[in-house]
């Protein structure tokens, strides 16, 4: 073994250890009830038991399926062996006249470098697989070859896919967080107008990724648990697939997309060989090759079908049912395994299971969405599970008695259940009779709700923020507190006495809009010098974060807990100063030299670092260090933009050249225009960490940082009293996040420390405000929008949308 290997088996122990300290009661119960359901689901009731001869014909096939199992095991590695020796040599009918790239031979022309290939993995009809690398830094790579062989396609068939396939494998397979949700995302697409065929640079995401077959062939039929995972990460794969704005272009947006391909070849597994102390299971489920390029290269002559998220649902049914049997086929017929039929099916006492993938097939009433879905995964099992009953053989008075006997235990259920909580309830009132419980203070105002706010003006009136401030965000991007609205689009659905109040964002001075007149009221930030003839008014808060890679809670290396999940102040200040940090380790593997990044397409945010953290008095080594990073990122895209317009007059060099002129100019402000603000610091941070075991360090808002998981945003403060922006319940009581908090899985568990918002304790805090005018009668519509905010649904919503709220408020709707 070695020395890496040992020193990380034992921190992965130290910390399940540690964390059943921490919390003995819920690990405690979470082993005893699994322990509990396997002895239960071997208990046998002799209730209704088949007679011999009836249960003949079980026993018949279980023995014939037993003996097959067995055949397949000692068959497995022939198997392999001879289908490893056929993939190489066979060659496709489509492509007999486009040979086969040989070792050595270099592909060029991409975005991203120079590629060379090691050795043909797949040899398929259409599609082809080869092991590579890039050539640049030696990291090992997968070619997929997609092939337009002549008999299929005409030139100007091919040069249309060819076009579409580069515009596609720039997809933007993430979301505004930096996460992809284990969606394989390409790192690069070549298609060369000369040849007939275009290649999918794609980068492994983990060294032992195989596919859902090729593990099926090595060990067997998955478990009941196992395939639970399985459908909890790709559900979560296929909700954010399914739901999130996609940029298919520089000018094409689409709002969701289906998988269209998912099969037990697109979806691949990477375990993880060290098991946990409670085996727990420790895989990732990986998902690509999406129908949106798949089908660029079947024949015109094959109709392409409109995909759609339910049947993404479908097939993700048939792949766990074919995890749960072990293979899609039928071991003695030979034909595909069928669901529908009862005797295909594995001997599995995992009930809920089989009705949660009856109802993906369609089989049962289906769900909703890949959300819904999900969350039956989640909900909490029944305290019996028990083996479905074998109908062929049952006799109608043995379906009875088994009827009677559910009654029975439902009703002694029910008893016992309302004996529990008679003697609760006494003991409730004993305590109340002794000491009455302290008050709770009352957070909420007398208004509950923005219908009860009166005399909203109804004329028309306009209002205002800064184009780059946080209130632009908040009210101007679409699905945060509603699917497919923006905020301002549901405060006037929920409010229509607010049909005819316009929001223009301005790159002016707001406070100037406002004294002026052009504006009725603005929305911005909290002001030490306000003019006196106008007022402003507290609606909510937001503050900056600083935050380093997240990795979650089954990785070895974590920055998080490298830096005890804080930083302080001073720290700050000499990162942003000398760009180093002195006295701390990283984990092992990890380069000690940090990365800063800061949002420099958000000006205000860094307006407000400075003065927060530097207190107005800012270095000159700062603002060296800000004018660096903007020319190295000006550097950055100039280098990009020279790639992209090699690349466009080498690809398309039969075009006019008044047309490559245009695509090259589209191109580059499709560059220029992108922001490196904080969606783009999130996947950067995450990328370099996970690709290069880059430690990087980054600051931005709160508001666009929480809730997602690319990043772990650190407690800051002076030394000792370092505060923690997020907090979540454990045991019962409220307690700041802390590194080891998986903040992926457990969204909704966390949410920001309001308490130490409004009092002031987080140091990085700024509050939000409505400015408006003094006088009466031209501040009435700003001064009656800041009780419609303030309101509990007013706050309720600006909290969705992922800002801090004045007061603790209810989750109600």
């Amino acid at each position: 073994m070695k020395l890496t290997d040992l020193v990380n088996a034992v921190n992965s122990s130290v910390r399940e250890v540690t964390n059943f300290i921490r919390y003995p009661w819920q690990n405690i119960s979470r082993i005893a009830m699994r322990r509990v359901q396997d002895e239960y689901e071997k208990i046998e009731v002799p209730f209704g038991k088949k007679s011999p001869e009836k249960a003949q014909p079980v026993r018949e096939y279980n023995r014939v399926r037993g003996e097959i199992k067995e055949k397949e095991k000692e068959t497995a590695t022939a198997v392999k062996i001879v289908e490893t020796k056929r993939l190489v040599r066979r060659k496709s009918r489509g492509a007999e006249d486009i040979p086969i790239l040989q070792k050595e031979q270099e592909l060029r022309g991409g975005r991203r470098g120079r590629y060379r290939i090691e050795g043909l993995l797949k040899d398929g009809e259409r599609v082809r697989v080869y092991q590579g690398i890039h050539v640049v830094n030696s990291k090992p790579i997968l070619i997929k070859e997609y092939l337009l062989p002549e008999r299929d396609f005409n030139k100007q068939e091919a040069r249309e896919r060819k076009e579409k396939f580069e515009r596609l494998a720039s997809l933007n397979l993430k979301n505004g967080g930096g996460q992809d949700f284990r969606l394989v995302s390409p790192w690069d697409a070549i298609a060369p107008p000369n040849e007939k065929r275009c290649y999918l640079i794609i980068e492994p995401p983990i060294h032992n990724c195989i596919t859902l077959r090729e593990y099926l062939l090595r060990n067997g039929p998955m478990t009941p648990q196992q395939v639970r995972e399985v459908l909890y990460q790709v559900l979560q794969t296929l909700w954010f697939l399914h739901t999130q704005k996609l940029r298919i272009s520089s000018d094409e947006v689409q709002q969701g997309l289906p998988h269209g391909n998912l099969s037990l070849d697109s979806l691949a597994i990477a375990t993880n060989n060290q098991p946990t102390a409670f085996n727990e299971p420790q895989f990732f489920i990986y998902v690509s090759d999406l129908a949106l390029w798949e089908d660029l290269f079947k024949p015109p002559t094959v109709k392409i079908i409109n995909h759609l998220p339910e049947q993404d649902l479908k097939e993700l049914g048939y792949v766990s049912f074919y995890l749960l049997s072990g293979t899609d086929i039928h071991p003695i017929y030979n034909q595909p395994l069928d669901p529908k039929i009862q005797e295909h099916w594995p001997d599995i006492k995992d009930n809920r299971l089989k009705k949660l993938i009856y109802r993906l097939l369609g089989i049962e009433p289906k769900f909703k969405d890949a959300f819904e879905a999900r969350q039956a995964l989640k909900a909490p099992a029944p305290e019996e599970i028990m083996s479905a009953p074998e109908e062929v053989f049952v006799e109608p008075d043995e379906i009875e008695k088994s009827k009677n006997y559910a009654i029975l235990r439902r009703l002694l259920k029910l008893l016992a259940f309302g004996l529990i909580a008679w003697f609760l309830w006494q003991i409730i009132l004993y305590i109340l009779r002794a000491k009455p419980l302290p008050k709770i203070p009352d957070f909420s105002p007398k208004t509950c709700c923005l219908v009860e706010v009166d005399k909203v003006p109804t004329v028309p009136v306009n209002y205002t923020t800064e184009t780059d401030g946080v209130w632009s965000y908040v009210l101007s991007n679409f699905s945060l507190v509603s699917y497919g609205k923006t905020l301002d689009q549901e405060l006037k659905d929920r409010e229509p006495r607010l049909a005819n109040y316009t929001f223009n964002p301005s790159t002016l001075n707001v406070i100037e809009e406002v004294r002026s007149g052009r504006a009725n009221f603005a929305l911005t930030s909290y002001s030490e010098n306000l003019p006196g003839d106008l007022q402003q008014e507290e609606v909510a808060y937001d503050g900056l974060v600083v935050f380093v890679a997240f990795s979650d809670n089954k990785r070895q290396q974590s920055i998080p807990s490298a830096l005890d999940g804080k930083i302080t102040l001073n720290q700050l200040r000499e990162l942003y100063t000398t760009g180093t940090l002195e006295n701390w380790s990283p984990p092992a593997g990890i380069n000690k030299e940090i990365k800063l990044y800061m949002p420099l397409d958000n000006p205000k945010v860094i307006r407000i670092f400075d003065q927060l953290v530097f207190q107005g008095e800012t270095p000159n080594e700062f603002i060296d260090l800000k004018q660096k990073a903007i020319r190295e990122a000006l550097e950055e895209k100039q280098k990009v933009s020279e790639g992209v317009v090699a690349r466009i007059n080498e690809q398309y060099d039969y075009k006019p050249g008044w047309q490559r002129a245009e695509l090259i100019d589209k191109a580059r402000r499709s560059l220029y225009e992108r922001k490196i603000d904080e969606s783009y610091i999130l996947g950067e941070i995450l990328k370099d960490f996970e690709k290069n075991q880059t430690v990087g360090i980054g600051f931005g808002l709160l508001s666009r940082v929480f809730n997602q998981c690319a990043v772990y945003p650190l407690a800051v403060g002076e030394k000792g009293r370092e505060v923690q922006a997020l907090v979540q319940k454990v045991d019962g009581e409220i307690k700041p996040i802390e590194p080891t908090t998986d903040l992926c899985n457990d969204k909704g568990s966390y949410w920001p420390d309001v308490e130490a918002f409004s009092s002031g304790r987080y140091p990085l805090i700024y509050r939000l405000v409505v400015v408006y005018p003094k006088d009466e009668q031209r501040g009435e519509a700003g001064r009656k929008f800041a009780e419609l905010l303030k309101t509990d649904e007013g706050q309720r919503l600006l909290g969705e949308a992922g800002l801090v709220t004045l007061r603790k408020i209810s989750k109600r709707n």
